[in-house]
């Protein structure tokens, strides 16, 4: 027999998440040129101050892949791979470093600001580990709070990189470390 008619009892859900395809989206910006029928000069209007090149790749593809960099810690080749399989983008290895370094002097007023709330903080802990750059001994030392942190690798593991780090020379509270010695010479409160 036909159920055409019959009212509905009740329903059985059954949902699909997916993602929709990528979609390349081009913005393009004009610069209006005209020229002044009185002087004969030629004016140009200016491009938004983010609009430097005539082909240029938007902040949203650079930060993803700053982000697969730096975050998943993925070869600049293989991002490269990857943007161009997934979403068709061929974006070079050098883009991808230049992003990266405008990124960081971007980030140097943000640090400065961590580095404020630190200094400023009642506790702070501090510590140090090794780590490789481009195959040679580092120390990535750490400052942070319950908040904050802030790190600088160096390549020397005491009170040179402690001093470059500029925090614990001037910090005044509690300084929570592992008691390794460079740590303690310093003028403020510790704790283990």
């Amino acid at each position: 027999h036909t159920l055409e008619n019959v009212e509905v009892e009740a329903y059985e859900k059954r949902q699909v998440f997916d993602i929709p395809p990528v979609n390349l989206i081009v913005t393009e910006h004009k610069s209006q040129i005209k020229t002044c029928p009185h002087c004969g000069k030629s004016n140009k209007a200016v491009f938004p101050e983010s609009v430097k090149y005539p082909v240029q790749y938007g902040p949203n593809i650079l930060a993803s892949a700053i982000y697969c960099k730096n975050h998943h810690f993925i070869p600049y080749e293989r991002i490269s791979e990857f943007f161009e399989d997934i979403m068709g983008i061929k974006i070079c290895p050098a883009t991808i470093i230049r992003a990266e370094k405008e990124c960081f002097q971007n980030l140097e007023c943000f640090e400065n600001i961590i580095r404020e709330k630190l200094m400023i903080s009642p506790v702070i802990h501090f510590d140090e580990t090794g780590m490789k750059i481009e195959g040679k001994r580092h120390w990535l030392h750490v400052a942070s709070n319950y908040k904050y942190t802030c790190y600088l690798p160096h390549s020397k593991r005491g009170a040179e990189a402690i001093d470059v780090m500029g925090i614990l020379p001037e910090f005044k509270g509690v300084a929570v470390h592992d008691g390794w010695k460079p740590y303690n010479v310093y003028d403020c409160d510790h704790a283990l």
